[in-house]
């Protein structure tokens, strides 16, 4: 008789993702032209902010054309707006101009990061490109940094808010942060707790966001997954519990640069794929605000 040992968990998180994530993330999803709008989706006249926060990943460390011989990134197109100091502000936040990436270096200390390149937010503007309204995008994330290092109350945190709270000021018209993307796990290999703080963490960013803006439409959270997989379940698991919790993709799917970043393009078709997933979820989000 032969004995065969299981792995259920390991084999239910892998049945998960592939079930959840079906083909996300093929190239196929980078529409040669912006796909059509969704009615009831967005609103003219409003500003909508993009929020990607999270490790390296979510940041576009890495993410050049060949790492680390080739650190320039592809001409990107006209997609929306962003701190005038960057995708990733470089200094103060005081106006709004056209969304570009940059190689520019950043603060280290602050960033933990050396080589910024695609953000997934481009990717993710992309795919948002013709609808009504006009896109804010920022990153407020810190390489290297497990989840308690990005839970209410650290400097990750507060410079989320931040950005959220300066974007308010500065657009001047109807604004509110329908989407905020999150792409982390790395950092937390064998914690145990992990599906609880994420929980706790989207809870606290949904009413510190809300609060700050005064939207009444809770905050939609999209989640590309780690290669990590006891983590990329926790994240499943919370997708799960949670109805504003989505999955859009796994980062296993795209090109690498080190073997754990992205490269240009891999970062582009993650956010393409994080893009889809908010424009097919948002009319269904919009109908009022968060019961939690």
């Amino acid at each position: 008789m032969i004995t065969v040992t299981v792995n259920f968990a390991g084999a239910i998180s892998a049945a998960l993702i592939c079930i959840v994530l079906c083909d996300c993330g093929s190239p196929e999803r980078c529409a040669a032209t912006p796909p059509a709008p969704i009615a009831g989706a967005f609103v003219a006249g409003e500003f909508q902010h993009i929020i990607s926060y999270g490790q390296s990943l979510s940041l576009g460390e890495r993410a050049v054309d060949r790492w680390p011989t080739d650190l320039a990134i592809p001409p990107e197109q006209d997609v929306g707006l962003m701190f005038a100091s960057g995708v990733i502000p470089r200094g103060a936040m005081n106006a709004l101009s056209p969304f570009a990436d940059s190689t520019a270096p950043v603060n280290t200390d602050a960033w933990e990061i050396d080589a910024p390149g695609v953000t997934p937010l481009y990717g993710a503007l992309f795919e948002l490109s013709g609808l009504p309204g006009t896109r804010i995008a920022s990153a407020a994330g810190r390489g290297s940094t497990p989840i308690a290092g990005l839970s209410k109350g650290t400097a990750p945190y507060l410079r989320l808010i931040s950005q959220v709270a300066t974007g308010k000021a500065l657009s001047g018209r109807h604004y509110k942060v329908p989407a905020i993307i999150w792409i982390q796990g790395e950092a937390d290999a064998g914690n145990l707790n992990y599906a609880a703080q994420l929980q706790q963490l989207f809870v606290d960013l949904d009413a510190d966001v809300r609060a700050t803006t005064g939207q009444v439409q809770t905050v939609q959270f999209f989640i590309c997954l780690p290669k990590v997989r006891n983590i990329a379940g926790a994240q499943l698991l919370v997708a799960a519990s949670m109805p504003n919790v989505h999955i859009a993709c796994d980062t296993a799917e795209f090109s690498k640069s080190d073997g754990t970043h992205l490269t240009a393009r891999g970062s582009l078709e993650a956010g393409c794929a994080l893009g889809a997933q908010i424009r097919s979820v948002l009319p269904a989000s919009e109908s009022g605000p968060s019961s939690r």
